[in-house]
């Protein structure tokens, strides 16, 4: 493990990339606490720095391995361009049916996706169907900028272009007309190994009813949507508002399914929403994956319409210290469903309603609680699920569990037998060390907020 001097180091290293990052503090998981990334490495990539809309569509278009794009600050119209495919506005990131290209970056230049800022004609208008099409590439880093008002996807990934290796980092993606970002499949192929993170995906104003719907003319939107796909890890975003303007039931927030394997949804802060996440959808739909460390808060004056928070219909999930509060909007926080859904451990939640096994499910439960009060969190109505001193019942009451180590916050939960809080977070946040890596752990000592 590395390390940033003898504080607790969250590490993750991309090849596709060459990415290595520490944060030393680990307290909010949002996505106004990403690390800043380093540089394109110029031993590694040739750098094309763009500052129109139409150089930026031109160096997508042309966009070879090793290849580096930095968007200077500015409000791009990709409805203005004229695009080099002839047809519509799309970025192409790998040329559809062409020569596959790899490790290529797509980058702003401030590390603010706030401060570079792509926009298409509208959620219903189709001159701008995509902001990124990902076809023909792979080891792909997309990182630091916005993507707004596009007719279908701000972000497609097809895997039946052979996409794979993909890593979303630190965006705004917001009001596309159908999921935000959508991970495709074909002959059996999905897209393998993707990594979305420190991203904020929401709506403005609710999704529409698109022509283009599943059934026409419907709401037909998740914030993420990923068919046959494997090995996704989606963490530390901030999800909100994926509700329908006619008020409607929107999808799941994050929707893995159609044979999707090996899922990781974690620290995730979800508000506001339908839906929160499936692994799953109709029976035998998934297979293994985890739901762990999750904030998720319904919005009690909701006027649409509501459905649970976490829902599976995998085999082999596990469902692991989320923090719920459905405000009574929706009779369940968790659901299994389906006898053929074996293998299932529902453990550790703290909830304010109760996990409901459907149509013939049989999930392992244990440690869950379903009585959890609005004043045991820090700002419940902001979506802060941390614990306060008032949520003493949940404190210290479990043991921790090796595919759930660390909180919410990113940080190891105590070792000791019995000292675990139940939920996502622990109420002593974080914990710095010397040694862990080597099992240290008598070098520990707790921090408290």
């Amino acid at each position: 493990m590395a390390r940033c001097g003898k504080t607790l180091c969250c590490v993750f290293a991309m090849a596709c990339c060459n990415i290595v990052w520490c944060n030393a503090v680990a307290h909010a998981r949002r996505p106004a606490d990403a690390p800043l990334l380093p540089p394109p490495d110029p031993a590694v990539y040739s750098v094309i720095e763009v500052d129109t809309a139409q150089e930026l569509a031109d160096a997508c278009w042309n966009l070879a391995s090793f290849q580096a794009i930095v968007i200077q600050p500015g409000v791009y119209d990709l409805a203005s361009v004229t695009f080099p495919n002839g047809v519509d506005g799309r970025l192409a990131v790998g040329r559809f049916g062409a020569t596959p290209i790899h490790h290529v970056q797509i980058r702003g230049a401030t590390g603010n996706p706030a401060d570079v800022v792509l926009h298409g004609a509208g959620m219903l208008d189709p001159t701008v169907p995509f902001g990124f099409q990902v076809a023909t590439a792979t080891d792909v880093l997309i990182a630091d900028l916005s993507v707004s008002d596009v007719y279908y996807h701000a972000i497609s990934i097809q895997g039946e272009q052979d996409a794979a290796r993909i890593h979303l980092y630190n965006l705004r993606l917001f009001d596309a007309g159908q999921q935000i970002v959508k991970g495709t499949s074909g002959g059996g192929n999905g897209v393998e190994d993707v990594l979305i993170e420190y991203t904020e995906l929401f709506y403005s104003s609710g999704a529409v009813v698109h022509p283009e719907g599943s059934p026409p003319n419907s709401c037909y939107t998740n914030a993420i949507d990923a068919l046959e796909a494997e090995r996704w890890v989606i963490r530390d975003n901030l999800i909100h508002d994926i509700r329908c303007q006619n008020l409607a039931l929107a999808g799941p927030s994050i929707l893995l399914w159609r044979n999707t394997e090996d899922s990781l949804v974690e620290r995730n802060t979800i508000l506001r929403s339908s839906r929160g996440v499936s692994l799953g959808l109709v029976e035998q739909d998934h297979v293994g994956g985890i739901v762990r460390n999750n904030f998720v808060r319904w919005d009690p004056a909701a006027n649409y319409v509501v459905d649970v928070a976490i829902y599976t219909t995998s085999t082999d999930a596990r469902i692991l210290h989320n923090t719920i509060v459905t405000n009574g909007t929706y009779p369940s926080a968790i659901e299994v469903r389906y006898a053929t859904s074996t293998g299932v451990e529902v453990t550790n939640n703290l909830m304010d309603a109760g996990v409901n096994p459907r149509n013939g499910a049989t999930p392992t439960l244990s440690g869950n609680r379903s009585d959890a009060l609005a004043m045991w969190f820090v700002d419940e109505a902001a979506g802060d699920l941390h614990l306060t001193a008032d949520a003493s019942s949940v404190v210290d009451q479990v043991d921790r569990r090796p595919d759930a180590f660390r909180s919410f916050d990113g940080c190891p939960r105590p070792v000791q037998p019995g000292l675990v809080d139940i939920g996502a977070a622990e109420l002593s946040r974080c914990i710095s060390h010397d040694g862990f890596d080597h099992g240290a752990t008598s070098a520990w000592s707790q921090v408290f907020e």
